[in-house]
């Protein structure tokens, strides 16, 4: 009986142990059930974060980099994948250098660099930071890029609108203190003419006649530079006012064995036209000049939600990099023969128009130099397309394949222009 007694108890012992780990092991799953529900709410609140910290990344304009300590990639915003042209799906785990992009001269502060990019050079203000496990131990970086390429050019506008005023009034005085000698001249002159009229002399008297209506023309440029006159504003045809002034060039186009591809719908715009004509033909004279050994002269236009575009392109030698910043200087020319007026007149004419003119060039494969007029300037765009499609579109764009430079080619240099001697069996229309 004893025995029985002592496994009662123990069997009671047991229940109760039994009770008391039931117990506990509801109360432990009570408490899992807990933490499984505050971790699953840390962890929404956790990619909720994220999610809004990638959108906050994703929306800043500035392109931002996220390296490892390797200097691989990591991560990278949207802005970064559009400035370097890269998918970050498949750049992660590669190095910025591995697509010719080298940022290891970047410091800690802002710094100036240029990169090389589908749509040309780019001016980038660049930074970059460490990133730090908690203590020094570094583990990545951070690089900052902030495209100002924009900014820089409208510095540089502004900059030599400030010039291009200085020198106007240096002009207009200069202008005006030579053309009364002058006209004393061309008088003298066209008396002395008359008396030498039928003696072997009168071409001497002729010759001087024809040097000082020359020259007045010369300052007559000079004084519309400095002091240029208001347009009139009346409806012309871009199309109409481009067939003029190439068929002004014609014999010279012509005798360069020059093909023309002209895409240009009868668009109107409000302006001047003999100012307008006198930029279009500006420009067709440089594309020609440019191409001593033939070529394709382009003229398309194009127009945007902001603005109409008409572009003339060429293949000739293109612009040398350190004068492309020169180009619109009054004075500033390559050509021996020439007076380096003639884009300066231009920009001024288009600006006193509300617009300006841009300048694309590839040293050896040609340039494009667009006139940009306000979308307010425009009256009718004739097919009614006013998709936005010329927005940085790059220098290729309107350049034939045969005449673009390949990778590896030398480019041609100077105004013998080798390369132009390949195949011109593209033309659009001929006028």
């Amino acid at each position: 009986m004893e025995e029985l007694k002592k496994l009662n108890e123990a069997f009671a012992t047991f229940n109760l142990a039994s009770e008391t780990l039931r117990e506990y092991y509801q109360n432990l799953q009570r408490q899992v059930t807990r933490l499984s529900e505050e971790l699953q709410r840390k962890n929404t609140e956790l990619q909720r974060t994220l999610s809004f910290l990638n959108s906050v990344l994703q929306g800043i304009k500035e392109a931002i980099i996220v390296l490892d300590g390797e200097g691989k990639i990591l991560m990278m915003n949207r802005a970064a994948e559009e400035l370097l042209e890269v998918d970050i799906n498949g750049a992660r785990g590669n190095r910025p250098e591995d697509y010719g992009y080298d940022f290891s001269m970047i410091g800690r502060d802002n710094q100036e660099i240029d990169i090389i990019t589908a749509e040309g050079r780019k001016n980038l203000l660049a930074s970059l930071s460490d990133v730090l496990n908690g203590g020094d131990g570094l583990i990545g970086h951070v690089i900052l890029l902030r495209d100002i390429t924009a900014q820089k050019a409208a510095e540089a506008e502004k900059e030599r609108n400030k010039r291009l005023i200085a020198m106007g009034e240096m002009m207009a005085s200069i202008v005006h203190e030579l053309r009364n000698p002058l006209c004393s001249i061309e008088l003298y002159a066209s008396m002395l003419y008359k008396e030498l009229e039928g003696t072997p002399h009168e071409s001497l008297a002729m010759g001087v006649s024809t040097g000082v209506r020359n020259l007045n023309n010369s300052l007559s440029n000079m004084l519309y530079f400095a002091k240029p006159r208001i347009p009139k504003n009346t409806p012309c045809e871009i199309k109409r006012l481009a067939d003029e002034a190439l068929a002004l060039i014609k014999p010279v186009i012509e005798s360069r064995g020059i093909t023309v591809e002209k895409r240009v719908p009868s668009v109107i715009i409000n302006g001047d036209p003999g100012l307008l004509k006198q930029v279009i033909l500006n420009l067709l004279l440089n594309a020609v000049q440019a191409m001593e050994r033939g070529g394709v002269l382009g003229i398309y236009s194009e127009t945007d939600s902001r603005e109409f575009q008409l572009h003339v392109s060429d293949t000739g030698y293109g612009i040398a990099a350190e004068h492309a910043e020169r180009i619109f200087d009054p004075f500033f020319t390559t050509r021996d023969e020439g007076t380096g007026l003639g884009l300066s007149i231009s920009l001024k004419i288009m600006q006193a128009h509300g617009g300006t003119i841009r300048a694309k060039s590839l040293p050896g494969s040609g340039s494009v130099f667009t006139l940009c007029f306000p979308e307010e300037f425009l009256l009718s765009n004739g097919s009614g397309d006013r998709s936005d499609r010329s927005a940085g579109l790059p220098l290729e764009r309107f350049l034939p394949e045969d005449h673009r430079v390949q990778p590896g080619e030398t480019p041609c240099n100077g105004k013998t222009a080798p390369c132009l001697e390949r195949s011109r069996t593209r033309t659009q229309e001929s006028f």
